[in-house]
């Protein structure tokens, strides 16, 4: 009996480990791709207002339909954390999740730079924000795409048939995938990477983006680019003369690069330490697109595996490191560095208008955008819990309890690494007891309730007076219980 017991809590620990490894998956995707490009509101040029449509059905649904499949293996003995790993490796290596970002990051980076006026320096930049343009650097390639006609085409054509206006790729299409399955998706999604495993994915994610490289080294890397215009072509529509001018230096103003400042502040929060992720050094003399798209990405896969093989010690770290770099700030202190400034020639300046200053701030817009989402993480830890629980309820009445923050952090202690970094290393055990008290909650149980069929019923009433009734009970049955699982599966 106490053989089948110990199976069981495994097998629960594993689906657990299962949800908490696809949503930091998802959550990073969305990080890497919407982080690319969206200029700042807070800026002095008026400009249109930039209309994001994100849509991660697709990625999620990819998602949901590898998790079925590996909790269709389950048996009596669980899985095992390789096979976690595989999974996630599963999800993220894939020509759908590289499709996902493109259809993000195209179209922002085409209305960002007609909103900054700087659609006739985008090459200078390397950046190629048309269908066309972007083109240019496919040639040779042999990637395909179906078009509006459910013809599959060289991907080059379909980008020259797109013109201006990337609303061409949200056409839906229905076809068959490669396993003769049919089903309806937009062109965005039927363009074929080939990709098959972690060597595929990040060569086709440094072609992808090569239309992008621009924001990505001037940003990730913080490397300059020069605007270098022929002032005739520009003023009279000649280049008769080649009278050139460097109009303007792009580059970001960070003391440090986005790298460092950002990427190293997510990597920490989500427990990792130094030598678990690229140097700054290393990361910053990168050339290729992929190697700077696996610095980004590798270090979250390996904070899953970690998670996978010692789910009690890792995701408790986790959590508090995650917790403090929101209630402080840090984190979004930190995505502020993603950005680009421009210092412009006095010409440039009389001529087209342009002013020196920050031109636009990722970070800024990335914790805009998941601020539209319903998730606020510019405030408190407890901002983002209410945000969190609107979000899943659906209920804008929706209200988490305040967590003691104060008591959250005291079940950690604070290591310096060498660097001067700080992070938290938890006292699991008294980590899940405090999350244990704090769940234990007549709001929080009335808020779980409210996304079953039990709303609103006398049942759920029932349940949430009996928990009022025997909190201290049920909350010391819970960690006596909790402490025998951690010992059984520990042991």
């Amino acid at each position: 009996m106490k053989k089948y017991r110990l199976k069981q809590e495994i097998k629960t620990k594993n689906i657990i480990i299962i949800v908490l490894c696809a949503l930091i998956v998802v959550e990073s995707i969305a990080f890497a791709a919407t982080a690319l490009i969206k200029r700042d509101k807070n800026t002095e040029t008026a400009e249109a207002p930039i209309e994001l449509h994100i849509n991660l059905s697709e990625a999620t649904s990819g998602i949901g339909t590898a998790a079925s499949e590996l909790l269709g293996k389950f048996t009596e003995n669980g899985i095992s954390a390789s096979e976690i790993t595989a999974f996630v490796h599963k999800v993220v290596y894939s020509d759908l999740i590289v499709n996902t970002i493109m259809s993000m990051a195209y179209p922002l980076l085409f209305q960002v730079l007609t909103n900054l006026g700087m659609m006739d320096f985008a090459e200078n930049i390397d950046l190629y924000p048309t269908g066309p343009s972007y083109a240019k650097k496919l040639e040779g390639t042999s990637y395909t795409c179906i078009d509006k006609d459910g013809t599959r085409k060289p991907l080059t054509e379909v980008l020259n048939n797109v013109g201006s206006d990337w609303s061409y790729m949200n056409t839906e299409i229905t076809w068959a995938d490669t396993d003769s399955e049919t089903k309806t998706t937009t062109l965005w999604n039927t363009v074929k990477w080939g990709v098959t495993d972690k060597e595929s994915f990040y060569n086709a994610m440094a072609v992808m983006s090569e239309g992008l490289r621009g924001v990505l080294e001037v940003c990730i890397q913080s490397k300059e680019r020069t605007v270098n215009i022929n002032i005739l072509d520009f003023l009279l529509n000649t280049d008769a003369l080649p009278i050139n001018l460097d109009a303007a230096k792009i580059y970001n103003a960070s003391e440090k690069s986005g790298y460092e400042t950002c990427l190293l502040t997510l990597f920490n929060a989500l427990g990792l330490k130094e030598g678990e992720y690229p140097s700054p050094d290393e990361v910053c003399a990168y050339t290729n697109l992929g190697d700077i798209w696996k610095a980004i990405l590798e270090p979250v896969l390996l904070s899953v595996e970690k998670a996978a093989n010692d789910p009690v010690n890792k995701l408790t770290d986790m959590l508090i490191n995650f917790a403090y770099a929101i209630d402080t700030g840090a984190l979004v202190n930190s995505m502020r560095s993603l950005k680009m400034d421009g210092d412009f020639h006095d010409l440039a300046t009389a001529v087209m208008g342009f002013q020196d200053g920050e031109l636009y701030n990722l970070g800024n817009s990335l914790i805009e955008i998941i601020g539209e989402i319903g998730i606020d993480i510019s405030g408190s830890f407890n901002n983002l819990l209410d945000g969190l629980l609107k979000l899943i309820s659906k209920s804008e009445n929706a209200d988490m309890p305040d967590m003691d923050m104060a008591r959250l952090f005291s079940c950690a202690s604070v290591t310096t690494a060498a660097s001067g970094k700080t992070y938290y290393v938890s006292d699991s055990q008294k980590t899940v007891d405090f999350l244990i008290e704090y769940v234990i909650n007549e709001k929080i149980i009335e808020s779980i309730l409210d996304i079953t069929p039990l709303k609103g019923t006398n049942e759920a009433q029932t349940i949430v007076a009996a928990i009022g009734h025997s909190k201290e009970d049920l909350t010391t049955i819970a960690k006596t219980l909790t402490g025998l699982i951690f010992k059984s599966i520990t042991a």
